[in-house]
């Protein structure tokens, strides 16, 4: 280049350049690099001066690249080279480094030249050498696609899954292992997911599927994490084959339903002998009762008592069935009216017992009424069973949290060492000895029961003397037209 001031402003702006910069003329002669250049490559600037720009190339791509210099000559505009490809220079030490490079056409003295801006990429590759290592590692079958929904990495749990070796997916639309059923509307959920990009599950509350290569399908739980790449946006899913886990639940399900079904024949069918066991007993009581010795009189009540919980145990094993076996689909149900008709039935076991229950206003929730009604009234009704000597009271609060409610039912009674907050939901689970309080033990089982079948949990905080508070969750009601 020339000595005039242009020339000299010039050579200062690319020195100032914080990339390697090298300018090449037609011939492919090296003619300015600046101090970067001689940093990246390790040659000193007077060495690169007017040697052929092949000088900075590995070997084996110097054949073909005069013919890449012709083309860029042929059509100067600016430009990345090598687009798509991975491209290396050549230190003097004989060593290769990754490069980006950018190429832009510059008007001099000396005619029109190349400016090749030259970015070390050696951090990059190896970050993205450790990613995909990470990722090939990983035991879930990993996908990356980038903005035009196209794959562009996969690793080997995902040619497992879906059948097809990694040549194969690369490039293609994400949507050739989508259910052909699913096509149509899934580059919306992609858009919509590149709207607010963030790690989420994909389709929360939907059911998915993977199309294998052979044409059959997997349901699958799926991962999204967004990716910020220097050449662009990526998505990265993350895909686990739930087949089994499905299988389990559906064999699950299926024994469920039919110990519940057993539970329920069982009790129904134990009835009808029980009812004539405490019917005779409770007959011959009432007939013979200080007519034989009192040893017999005594058994007599024992049998006669012994049947009367039998009774009360079958009916609640059927209570507790039914949950399962006969629950009616949610709906909108207003709480408040339900407690008022809990209320309303308990109204002689309050009276007897001095009891009173006090509520804030109760929201609308999704339940079934039926189900909610015998929860509330199995709380309330233990509220006032495991009284203290102060009549009882039983106050119920309602307070939004996300889209469900939190209520608390709470009362003054015993109250119970919190080693056994657990125990208390469990089947035939007794604190007290037989006889100190009614009951088969099965009435909070039940109401865990019926708050897991309503998708909610249900607890209890106590301490012994000072009143028991029992938690659960319900979801709220939807809004008309949601």
């Amino acid at each position: 280049m020339s000595d005039n001031p242009a020339d000299d402003r010039f050579r200062s702006i690319v020195e100032a350049i914080p990339n390697a910069i090298v300018l090449v003329d037609r011939e492919r002669r090296i003619r300015l690099v600046n101090r970067k250049a001689e940093e990246l490559f390790g040659y000193a600037r007077e060495d690169l001066l007017g040697a052929t720009v092949e000088t900075l190339i590995p070997t084996r791509f110097r054949e073909g690249h005069p013919r890449q210099v012709d083309d860029f000559f042929t059509r100067p505009e600016t430009r990345a080279m090598g687009a798509g490809r991975d491209l290396f220079g050549r230190r003097k030490n004989g060593e290769e480094v990754p490069i980006e490079i950018g190429l832009s056409p510059i008007d001099t003295a000396e005619g029109l030249c190349t400016l090749a801006a030259i970015i070390d990429i050696t951090e990059r590759k190896r970050a993205q050498e450790r990613f995909e290592l990470v990722v090939e590692a990983s035991p879930s079958a990993m996908i990356m696609i980038d903005a035009a929904r196209r794959i562009r990495l996969v690793n080997r749990r995902a040619e497992e899954m879906f059948g097809y070796a990694r040549a194969e997916f690369l490039g293609q639309p994400i949507e050739m292992l989508v259910p052909e059923r699913y096509r149509a509307g899934h580059p919306g959920h992609v858009a919509s997911f590149s709207s607010r990009p963030e790690a989420r599950p994909m389709g929360a509350g939907r059911e998915l599927f993977g199309l294998r290569k052979d044409g059959s399908e997997m349901p699958v739980e799926i991962g999204l994490t967004p990716i910020d790449a220097p050449d662009g946006h990526y998505v990265v899913a993350s895909i686990i084959d739930i087949t089994e886990r499905r299988r389990s639940e559906d064999e699950l399900r299926r024994s469920n339903a039919e110990l519940e079904q057993f539970a329920y024949v069982a009790s129904h069918d134990l009835q009808e002998p029980l009812r004539m066991v405490a019917n005779y007993t409770e007959l011959l009581a009432q007939r013979y009762a200080g007519q034989i010795d009192d040893r017999a009189d005594k058994y007599i009540r024992y049998a006669s008592d012994g049947a009367r919980r039998m009774q009360r145990l079958v009916a609640d094993l059927l209570a507790y069935s039914r949950v399962g076996s006969q629950g009616k689909p949610l709906v909108p149900v207003e709480a408040d009216q339900v407690l008022q008709a809990v209320t309303h039935a308990l109204q002689r076991l309050l009276r007897e017992s001095g009891g009173l229950v006090e509520s804030d206003p109760l929201p609308r929730v999704s339940a079934d009424e039926g189900q909610l009604h015998q929860l509330l009234q199995n709380l309330i009704s233990n509220a006032i069973k495991f009284r203290s000597e102060a009549p009882p009271r039983v106050r119920i609060t309602a307070r939004p949290q996300g889209q469900r409610w939190l209520f608390q039912v709470s009362d003054n009674g015993i109250g119970i060492d919190m080693q056994y907050a657990q125990r208390v939901f469990q089947m035939f689970q007794r604190l007290h000895e037989l006889g100190r309080y009614e009951g088969s033990g099965i009435g909070l089982a039940i109401a865990k029961r019926i708050v897991e079948r309503h998708g909610g949990t249900i607890w209890i905080d106590s301490a012994p003397g000072q009143g028991s508070t029992v938690s659960f969750t319900l979801l709220a009601a939807r809004a008309e037209g949601a």
